[in-house]
């Protein structure tokens, strides 16, 4: 009994470590907060039809999504960041525009 309870939370566990991965960005000066990915991510997510007969793999691109971050106090209008992310909620890839021009993200 020890053991499948070893294993279930290490099951657990790995489960949740691509979430725990993930880092905040920095984007045209401005910093997109990790919480604020995982939150987005999780309620895109939640909205995505799964399409029945498809073999989906954790690897794969299974979405985007695109929100608003506003720079903090005065200084700049806000940076629109698309983010695309994996069955495991990974960060995929990360862009950001301001004022329609692309903006770097690291």
């Amino acid at each position: 009994m020890k053991n499948l309870s070893f294993v279930s939370l290490a099951l657990f566990l790995s489960h949740l470590m691509p979430v725990l991965a993930v880092e905040n960005y920095t984007c045209g000066g401005v910093v997109v907060p990790a919480k604020r990915i995982i939150s987005e991510i999780d309620t895109s997510i939640e909205n995505i039809p799964l399409i029945d007969g498809f073999l989906y793999t954790m690897t794969d691109e299974r979405g985007t999504t695109e929100f608003e971050v506003n720079p903090p106090r005065k200084g700049g209008s806000p940076i629109s960041v698309k983010i695309a992310y994996n069955m495991r909620r990974e960060v995929m890839s990360i862009t950001a525009t301001r004022d329609n021009e692309t903006v770097d993200c690291k």
